[in-house]
């Protein structure tokens, strides 16, 4: 634990995320400018935002979104579940979205 303490506060930590956030804006603007990218699947969240984040903040806790996490020691189930809930709630935007358009 002394050792991850050390690490985040030393020059060499600041130095490695800076490159890394460079690294990651360098990839966004080839992506978002230069390939044109329109924000597909980003587009049906932002459609329904309110919806999504009331539904989130009303069963967020449930079944299909969260369940109790069996392994503590790890963060693979809850980098699973954190994409799983997304994938769940951009899907249901996206349900949304057609019924919309279909009218």
């Amino acid at each position: 634990m002394v050792l991850s303490v050390v690490f985040f506060g030393s020059l060499s930590f600041v130095t490695c995320m800076g490159r890394m956030s460079f690294v990651l804006l360098g990839v966004m603007y080839f992506i978002v400018d230069i390939k044109e990218w329109c924000g597909q699947p980003f587009i049906y969240p932002r459609m329904n935002s309110i919806f999504v984040y009331v539904g989130h903040s009303l069963l967020g806790f449930y079944f299909p979104f969260s369940w109790e996490i069996r392994f503590q020691d790890s963060h693979w189930e809850q980098l699973f579940q954190s994409i799983w809930g997304t994938a769940l709630w951009v899907f249901i935007a996206y349900l949304l979205y057609r019924k919309k358009k279909k009218k």
